[in-house]
């Protein structure tokens, strides 16, 4: 079997399915979708800084498949929103922003 052999156009695919790659890619995009849903449909719930506090879990999440060592850039892409979303609730550096509500 040479190197233009179709056997050979097939492995890194099969060794991404082994390794876990595709699926990992698969429920990440999954987790980022009901994340983005849960954000539109509190248009009209309107719970307090649900935005901010369901990024902090998704963090978390980009955490646990960076470690894993995924080969897409999706967790450094939650890790930012987990960050971001933990530092918009614990600062306020002008104590206006949320009113009372953050205290």
């Amino acid at each position: 079997m040479g190197p233009s052999s179709p056997h050979t156009a097939s492995v890194p695919r099969i060794r991404a399915l082994v390794r876990g790659h595709h699926w990992i890619q698969v429920l990440l995009l999954g987790i980022l979708t009901i994340y983005l849903l849960s954000i539109t449909l509190n248009r009209f719930a309107q719970v307090p800084h649900f935005k901010r506090l369901a990024a902090i879990p998704l963090g978390v999440v980009g955490i646990i498949a960076y470690v894993i060592g995924t080969s897409t850039d999706l967790p450094i892409l939650f890790i930012f929103l987990g960050i971001g979303g933990l530092i918009d609730l614990v600062w306020d550096p002008s104590d206006t922003v949320y009113d009372t509500d953050s205290r």
